[in-house]
């Protein structure tokens, strides 16, 4: 207990500083604005140029139409401020040192991932009608397999003691790489497994955002680690200058691989709320898949481009390809995204093709809805034209005022005849999209600006795969656990709600 309370108070310390940091910037402004409060005529003249630059460098840079409005919204309404906001937060792709560094990791990445067109050949063969899916993912680098076999787990612990089993057996190497890492009873199993493992030769390397487990990864972990040869990594730690590197930019990824040829992504974090451990908003409801083959591949690369962002010395790639090929039903591509790609998101652009090209039916889950109007327009066309599009988010949430966002959105797609569900037992986190019974899209992604713009992540597309039956029938029983928002119960929000709801979705670039 008193090294929980030490780790929170250093996290606590760390925000703090950085706060701090932050309000020294605005503190200054400040002060000069009363001495220059004489200067009042100047001063607005300079805003309003500094404005003028500003809505010049949003056009010329090929935003998103919606981002870029709401952007300006929030430098219209806070004409100061929003320009810090902007400066720090709202600039566009990763730039300077750090940028390079990261385009350059992931062009050394690429190089080692072969496409093989004799796959696409004959997946063609298979799946005509989704030719344009894979070939748009070929086109951002993204290879397509087979020779790949899946599982699919409709809870936490289900994955977790999955992992446990394989780590067990591995013989190379583990690779772990989570947004948020958190000690308790979960990491205590992986920590004996990986202690083990490692005192047997087996090299283990663990990647954690640093903000996302900034109060919940001790701060001595690499040391403690270290001892037993274990290397521990924390992504973009916000510790190093003030930045707008601190909210957004994180790594949001969810990895694992073992011995190359083993690999599980989904929506849960290591920490003991997504195996259920402990009820922290009742019944945590996340998902993953287990990749057994060729597909793995393109998820030991990811992990590898992400670990030597950190790292002087590169990895070498070589070391870590797969030596199993499995004869697994479907076509599997593992792909990425991340604020160097903006403003052409994979992520972003996969969801809204799934949409748009629905015949029968789309189901998403997700735990957040702060969608932008070409994502809201894709989904209330795909309603208006037949195709059954259902929404699932949580009944209990984690962040009110994302909830809020969220369920402002609600209307127009009601409106349309878009179903949106809420799940009742607690907290939808997973976050998956399936259509038409062949195919879909398990991983790390959100429906909301940060996993579309602001943040690194990954997924998988699958196609002819035998887990879309089995994600389809949890959907089925979801729907059957949810409760399903009418338009009328939603148009009889109190009216202070609704206008709090208004107001928060002024600033949803930010959420």
């Amino acid at each position: 207990m008193g090294e929980q309370k030490d780790r929170r108070l250093a996290g606590w310390i760390r925000i703090i500083v950085a706060i701090l940091a932050l309000l020294s910037q605005l503190i200054l402004i400040a002060v000069l604005s009363d001495v220059l409060k004489n200067q009042a005529v100047y001063i607005y003249f300079a805003i309003e140029v500094l404005a003028l630059f500003t809505v010049i460098f949003m056009i010329s840079h090929n935003r998103n139409s919606s981002y870029t409005i709401a952007w300006l919204l929030i430098i219209i309404i806070l004409p100061v401020f929003g320009f810090i906001l902007f400066y720090l937060w709202g600039r566009g792709p990763v730039s300077g040192r750090h940028g390079r560094r990261m385009r350059d990791l992931m062009d050394r990445g690429s190089a080692f991932l072969e496409i093989d067109p004799s796959v696409f050949e004959q997946f063609e063969s298979d799946h005509l009608s989704r030719k344009r899916f894979s070939s748009y993912l070929r086109y951002h680098g993204f290879p397509l397999y087979r020779h790949t076999k899946s599982n699919y787990y409709k809870v936490g612990e289900d994955q977790f003691e999955a992992m446990l089993k394989d780590i067990e057996k591995a013989e190379k190497f583990v690779f772990l790489e989570y947004f948020i890492f958190n000690v308790g009873q979960l990491w205590d199993r992986f920590e004996e497994v990986l202690i083990r493992k490692a005192e047997q030769g087996v090299e283990v390397r663990i990647m954690f955002d640093d903000f996302g487990s900034i109060i919940r990864a001790p701060g001595n972990l690499v040391q403690r680690m270290g001892k037993h040869n274990i290397q521990v990594q924390r992504f973009n730690p916000i510790h190093k200058f003030t930045s707008r590197l601190y909210i957004n930019y994180r790594n949001h990824q969810k990895i694992a691989i073992i011995d190359g040829n083993i690999a599980y992504t989904g929506g849960a974090n290591l920490s003991d709320e997504y195996a259920n451990i402990y009820p922290k908003f009742g019944h945590w409801k996340d998902t993953a898949v287990r990749l057994e083959g060729d597909a793995v591949w393109s998820l030991t690369v990811t992990f590898l481009e992400m670990w030597d962002s950190e790292k002087v010395k590169p990895s070498n790639y070589e070391l870590y390809q797969p030596s199993i090929s499995h004869q697994g039903d479907g076509y599997y591509q593992p792909f990425t995204d991340g604020p160097l790609n903006n403003p052409d998101n994979p992520t972003e652009d996969m969801y809204r093709m799934m949409i748009n090209n629905a015949l029968d039916y789309v189901y998403i889950t997700t735990p957040y809805l702060v969608i932008d109007n070409h994502m809201m327009s894709a989904l209330i066309t795909a309603a208006e034209s037949g195709a059954d599009v259902r929404i699932i988010t949580p009944k209990i949430f984690d962040k009110w005022y994302v909830h809020y966002v969220t369920q402002s959105n609600y209307g127009p797609l009601l409106e349309a005849g878009v179903r949106i569900y809420e799940y009742t037992p607690g907290f939808m986190h997973a976050k998956m999209i399936i259509s038409d019974d062949d195919h879909g899209i398990i991983g790390s992604i959100n429906m909301d600006y940060r996993s579309f713009h602001y943040h690194f992540e990954n997924g998988v597309w699958m196609v002819g795969s035998p887990i879309i039956r089995d994600i389809k029938r949890d959907m089925m029983q979801i729907f059957s656990q949810s409760e399903e928002i009418s338009l009328e119960a939603w148009a009889k929000r109190p009216w202070y709600i609704k206008g709090l709801q208004t107001v928060l979705r002024l600033f949803s670039v930010l959420l």
